[in-house]
């Protein structure tokens, strides 16, 4: 009877020892996509705070993560602002995103964007050239 309690005792100990408990709180697609969202917005007021009116004070990089790979899209950004901070938002979005779609096995039709040449500034508005 004591070898059974001993084994029974250490069946528990190995059951509750070897669960790790998730420091993450459970977040659900949804709650993921609207803090996506939420960046991407921070990330585009950032690019929009200065109106388009010299394209060559205007550049642009890829951002998102695209399923396949590549980005999902470009933004145009001048460098009127803090490029820096700018970039690595973009680079944490990009990262979030990939993370995201890994998660939530997201699929996409593989398509790839052509890459913009270059920018030009349309009514105040930065618009890309190909």
């Amino acid at each position: 009877m004591k070898a059974i309690t001993q084994i029974l005792t250490l069946f528990t100990i190995i059951i509750f020892t070897g669960c790790s408990i998730d420091d993450e709180p459970l977040v659900t697609k949804d709650q993921e996509q609207s803090e996506l969202n939420k960046k991407y917005t921070e990330i585009t007021s950032m690019a929009n705070k200065v109106e388009c009116t010299d394209a060559s004070a205007w550049k642009f990089t890829s951002i998102g993560s695209n399923p396949c790979g590549g980005p999902t899209r470009y933004i145009a950004y001048p460098s009127a602002i803090d490029t820096v901070s700018f970039l690595q938002k973009v680079s944490a979005y990009t990262a979030a995103q990939s993370r995201f779609n890994t998660k939530w096995r997201i699929v996409s039709d593989c398509s790839t964007l052509p890459s913009p040449q270059g920018v030009i500034c349309v009514d105040g508005k930065p618009e890309f050239v190909y």
